[in-house]
């Protein structure tokens, strides 16, 4: 796994414990009702986490097609 997807997953996976952990702890209701900082922190883990992880995977997509049409091009020239 890249760096990209490792620190993208880690990010996502940890603002998703966090606000699971955060809403356990004030109580859903709460959280509902009044949006505080370490929500919105929180979400923005899980937010910047996703795209981090979008990211990369957009990337690395690109390049095992760039390889993979390498790969044919020689296949196909060879009798």
């Amino acid at each position: 796994m890249g760096n990209g997807k490792t620190l993208g997953l880690g990010l996502f996976v940890i603002g998703i414990i966090l606000i699971i952990a955060y809403g356990i702890y004030q109580g859903f209701e709460e959280i509902m009702q009044s949006m505080d900082i370490l929500s919105g922190i929180f979400i923005g883990l899980i937010i910047l986490g996703l795209i981090i992880l979008i990211i990369s995977i957009i990337i690395e997509q690109r390049k095992d097609t760039k390889e993979t049409m390498k790969d044919i091009k020689k296949e196909d020239l060879e009798p």
